[in-house]
């Protein structure tokens, strides 16, 4: 099935997102699949015998033994479709395991299938192939181990970054009370005080707020007009950054609060969001987790949420 060339922003995500049926029929197009994969790699296992006879028979038979004997390719080829079979199932390393599939897959249709009396397994294996190719880009989609994982890496990161960022709003109101003897202190010396250097890192569009909110804390006095403020969007964030976004406000309140935006390019490519597409103000930075490595070495503070 061809997927057309457009950005996945103009989709109707948030449809997609909370369409319950949608969801259950993306498990049950994992789960049916799956027990193809399963079904097959036991009766490679538990019937070796009748799986080699047919892989000999087979008229492109010599594509695949010059690797290895008939026997062994059969329990090979039976381990790694229960294993792939199985972490598709249950949506385990999704895109690993429909790849170790479509590898086991394309040489048993090219050995087996083609040239065989009729082509109704040639074409099963053809549409097995595009739902692999699907899941290859897509990943588990719902109800899947990957998103058990990935929702309790974030609720980790965000518990870790709970008592940062109330350190960093600590340190935004300890400088602005302090701001008055500062002052005072800068009338007898002719030495300019030297600008704070703050940097955020975040992973959900609703992040932002949060960061904007921060950044307006610590910079509406005069004094930390030259601090430097950068927020660095990666993963699902970088959505909060394209035209039309809902945090459009927040983009605009950050740009008046001196902030300066961020973005990964991985992760707009893993989004599918073209640069163009994002509102201005905005630079695009090639691997964010690396440019906040290299804020660090410069001496800035640095925040993830």
């Amino acid at each position: 099935m061809a997927i057309p060339a457009v950005p996945i922003f103009k989709i109707n995500i948030s449809v997609m997102e909370n369409n319950l049926l949608q969801k259950i029929s993306f498990l049950v197009l994992r789960i049916l699949g799956s027990l193809i994969f399963i079904t097959a790699g036991f009766n490679h296992l538990l019937h070796t015998a009748g799986a080699t006879a047919r892989l000999e028979q087979a008229p492109f038979a010599q594509f695949s033994t010059w690797i290895a004997p008939p026997e062994t390719l059969i329990i090979l080829s039976g381990v790694g479709l229960l294993v792939g079979g199985f972490l598709l199932l249950v949506g385990f390393r999704t895109r690993v395991a429909a790849v170790l599939l479509l590898f086991i897959l394309i040489p048993i249709t090219l050995t087996v299938q083609v040239g065989a009396e009729g082509n109704g397994p040639l074409f099963k294996n053809i549409a097995l192939i595009g739902m692999l190719l699907f899941f290859i880009v897509n990943g588990a989609m719902y109800y899947g181990l990957d998103q058990a994982f990935s929702r309790k890496e974030q609720l980790k990161s965000r518990l870790m970054a709970a008592p940062a960022l109330g350190l960093l709003l600590l340190l935004g109101a300890c400088s602005t009370s302090t701001s008055a003897a500062q002052a005072a202190s800068a009338t007898t010396s002719a030495k300019p005080v030297a600008g704070k250097m703050y940097a955020v890192l975040i992973s959900q569009p609703n992040h932002l707020k949060a960061a904007v909110n921060t950044a307006e804390t610590i910079t509406k006095d005069s004094h930390y007009q030259r601090t430097q403020f950068v927020i660095m969007a990666c993963g699902k964030s970088v959505e909060a950054f394209v035209k039309g976004s809902e945090m459009a406000q927040e983009f605009e309140k950050g740009k008046a609060a001196g902030v300066t935006y961020r973005v990964c390019g991985m992760s707009l490519k893993q989004f599918n969001i073209d640069a163009s597409s994002l509102v201005d103000g905005v630079e695009v930075i090639p691997n964010g987790l690396t440019y906040m490595f290299d804020l660090q070495e410069q001496g800035y503070t640095t925040v993830e949420l």
